[in-house]
């Protein structure tokens, strides 16, 4: 089973997923072929695992009171120990500073007490797959999730299809530069927009798909898409490599942009 979880927005969330067996194929699925998916890529999310319980709440300043509540709950939704589950998948940005390490600080601490391993997955990557697995957008569009940065900026990425690794890699830029943007990169596709920030941008608003999963990232989608990249090392014969890259103690917030709070100057002395 893996753990799943999201406090990177205003709505965070928790989901439990069985895969079965995570160190082997889901039954019935194909074994993916070549190298695992690249990082930050919005792969395609794993046949074998079921969603057995999530939570989503919505409050942006209280995730770190919260989320342990949150894991609690959808262990006890599923009928299931903590003993029981295998791995985690986190969101590990971008998106809210404080909440972002949230996830990240909760995930290291959960895979580090049960020795599992951790994926980290984008926000804005978990948004992509749940757009393209809902037909949002297709292989020929532009998917762009956009997550609100707040100051007048938005985080944003762009994707060509379920599997691919990002057209434009997660970055920042101005609301009334996003567009723009976008627009260059499309080069004539169909640009598809998701993330309930597109409502506030008129350039944005009419490209607009709306959905549960599209408006925020859900930890429904980091599972399947950390689920997706076990298998893709196991079945590439790289057991060893993934679970060095999947070690909790490196385990690292995204963040795109740099926090405001910066440590203080050598020799610097605080105001009394």
């Amino acid at each position: 089973m893996l753990l799943a979880l999201s406090t990177s927005t205003p709505r965070g969330s928790a989901a439990l997923l069985d895969t079965a067996d995570l160190g082997g194929p889901a039954p019935g699925a194909a074994l993916p072929s070549g190298a695992p998916p690249a990082p930050g890529a919005a792969a395609a999310p794993d046949a074998g695992a079921r969603l057995l319980a999530a939570t989503i709440y919505a409050d942006l300043h209280g995730h770190a009171e919260r989320i342990f509540g949150v894991i609690d709950q959808v262990l006890a939704a599923a009928g299931v120990p903590a003993a029981a589950v295998q791995a985690l998948g986190c969101d590990v940005g971008p998106g809210s500073f404080t909440g972002v390490r949230v996830a990240v600080a909760a995930a290291k601490g959960v895979a580090l007490a049960l020795d599992v391993p951790v994926v980290g997955v984008t926000s804005l990557e978990a948004m992509a797959a749940a757009a393209f697995a809902a037909g949002a957008a297709g292989p020929g569009d532009l998917l762009v999730p956009l997550i609100d940065a707040k100051k007048g900026e938005v985080f944003l990425a762009a994707f060509g299809g379920p599997a691919a690794p990002p057209e434009m890699p997660p970055r920042h830029v101005p609301r009334d530069a996003a567009f723009e943007a976008v627009a260059a990169l499309a080069a004539g596709r169909r640009i598809v927009v998701v993330g309930a920030v597109a409502e506030e941008i008129e350039a944005f608003r009419p490209l607009a798909a709306r959905g549960e999963a599209l408006d925020f990232p859900h930890a429904a989608w980091i599972g399947r898409l950390a689920i997706a990249r076990l298998r893709a090392a196991a079945a590439g014969g790289e057991r060893g490599r993934g679970d060095a890259e999947h070690d909790p103690a490196l385990l690292e917030p995204l963040y795109v942009r740099a926090p405001d709070a910066k440590p203080a100057e050598l020799g610097y002395t605080p105001p009394r």
